[in-house]
């Protein structure tokens, strides 16, 4: 007769459940190489990696065909103690275990059993979490968030965030029963998950050629890891330090220096992840001054970076200065967030320093900038910080010319904030910027101020709507052309309007739609 798994699993429930069982007994969650095995086996089996099945020895013997690494076929006799497999790993392979997984999966729930399996692990966690020491803490939360440091970069970010939700509800058994003890605890598993996850995130937000839904999301997940960091740290802030966590202080100075300075990329979050624990880890001047000499004799490229910004913090330009000259000006991105700071707090002295010692880099970190939006948004924002520092302008205009096209919107604010009207048209005229991409206001500016600057310009703009021949496009001529009139009127150039006009008129004569819309706009003074 025909024979199906779940044939099979119906008339062998009892020799599945003692496999079970020993699987059980055998393999303990809180044992890193063993939980991994089970979790890898459920993944097979959730994944759906069985590709074939048979059954060999008149429906005794159960031989599965799955793919890992290649193809494994597996081998279970229930009626007799044998089990086999093709890879060759010892009595219980993750292929014999997933194959086992299988059959029990046709009538009982997989999920509940690994559950039950995993209950064992948060027991002897939560047990270890009693010791109150920071060592114990450190050792639980590492084997807690280590299911987030094995997903790799090319996994989805949905199954990051997933894991991440997991451990947030795994962890809450472990927080400690007094009020006063978790926020400190809280601290500490926010260190670990973001020390667990660091990797995924920068791969995705900093090394990713394009932003994406992806790269959104994980996004979030960081901004929302920092807004608990900053709930946690005023919690801790506001209330008196009991005698007992000393020691977790100690530590947490140490594992919160190692975050910052041994994780790469994504400067500007590990600043501010430091900025909003600092205030509270280092409450006393000589605590401060310690972990400056800290940052100070470390040997990492980041190290001095953090060590400016406890100076930017005490208004220490001297100390600053001396930190600038010393690092260089070429990680013009751990400068700027910095930078953001001095003119955060109007610091115009340290803001200067900083300044100063980016300028020679911006137009090389400028060329490595992919996307035009960055790039204009990076133009306003140096511009913007420039001119807080009271730069020169013409340091300021030395960096448009290397901006280029991109840098024209920026350049051509600073041109009209300083009435350079004559410029400005001619920024236009160079880049080609076409008449919708200029800011009716700032039209509208120039033409009550200096109109002959502009009359060339305008003129361009109409022989284009005029080239498009349809009558929108010469109406809107004609509105420009009414514009040129006022300007010619204010400028008292009566004679040179009335014979351009005529010019015009002539020149496009036989343009009748043309002529009658310059006809109706009565565009002779």
């Amino acid at each position: 007769m025909h024979m199906s798994v779940e044939r099979f699993s119906y008339l062998h429930e009892r020799e599945i459940d003692e496999w079970m069982s020993r699987i059980k007994h055998s393999f303990r969650p809180d044992v890193q190489k063993e939980s991994e095995q089970i979790r890898k086996a459920v993944t097979l089996v959730r994944k759906g990696a069985f590709l074939d099945f048979r059954f060999v020895q008149g429906v005794t013997t159960f031989v599965a065909t799955l793919a890992d690494e290649g193809e494994q076929t597996v081998k279970l006799a229930p009626s007799v103690p044998f089990t086999d497999c093709t890879c060759g790993e010892g009595d219980w392979c993750v292929h014999k275990i997933a194959t086992v997984f299988h059959l029990y999966s046709q009538f009982h729930s997989l999920t509940e059993w690994l559950h039950d399996w995993q209950r064992r692990e948060t027991e002897q966690m939560v047990l270890t979490v009693s010791e109150r020491t920071p060592e114990a803490w450190n050792d639980v939360l590492y084997r807690l968030t280590k299911p987030l440091r094995d997903i790799g970069p090319g996994d989805n970010p949905n199954v990051f965030i997933h894991e991440s939700s997991l451990l947030d509800q795994k962890v809450i058994p472990l927080s400690p029963y007094e009020f006063e003890w978790k926020p400190l605890f809280e601290l500490f598993y926010r260190l670990h998950l973001l020390e667990a996850g660091w990797s995924f995130a920068h791969g995705h937000l900093e090394e990713a050629n394009h932003f994406t839904y992806r790269q959104w999301q994980v996004k979030m997940w960081l901004n929302e890891q920092i807004e608990k960091l900053r709930d946690i740290g005023k919690a801790l802030g506001k209330n008196p330090r009991l005698f007992e966590t000393d020691a977790f202080y100690t530590a947490l100075k140490t594992q919160f220096r190692e975050f910052v300075l041994r994780n790469d990329g994504l400067f500007e979050v590990r600043l501010e992840i430091y900025a909003i624990l600092w205030e509270f880890l280092y409450k006393d001047k000589a605590a401060q001054e310690k972990e400056l000499a800290h940052l100070l004799d470390d040997d990492s490229v980041d190290a001095a970076f953090f060590a400016a910004y406890f100076n930017l913090t005490k208004g220490d330009e001297e100390s600053l200065a001396s930190i600038a000259e010393r690092a260089g000006g070429e990680l013009v991105g751990h400068w700027l967030p910095l930078a953001d700071l001095a003119a955060e707090m109007e610091d115009a002295g340290s803001l200067t320093v900083i300044m100063d010692t980016i300028y020679p880099h911006i137009g090389t970190f400028y060329e490595r900038i992919s996307f035009s939006t960055d790039r204009y948004h990076f133009i306003r924002k140096i511009d913007g910080l420039l001119e807080e520092a009271n730069f020169p302008e013409k340091r300021r205009e030395e960096l448009f010319m290397i901006y280029g096209e991109d840098g024209v919107s920026a350049f051509g604010d600073f041109l009209i904030e300083r009435e350079r009207f004559a410029e400005w048209a001619a920024l236009m005229h160079r880049f080609n910027i076409p008449y919708d991409g200029l800011e009716p206001d700032t039209l509208k500016f120039v033409l009550a101020n200096d109109p002959a600057s502009v009359m060339p310009l305008l003129h361009t703009y109409a022989m284009r709507f005029i080239q498009e021949k349809n009558r929108h496009s010469y109406r809107r001529a004609v509105r420009l052309f009414k514009n040129m009139k006022a300007g010619a009127k204010k400028s008292g150039k009566v004679d040179f309007w009335n014979r351009y006009i005529d010019t015009v008129r002539e020149q496009y004569r036989r343009l009748r739609a043309l002529s009658e819309e310059m006809e109706k706009g009565n565009l002779n003074l």
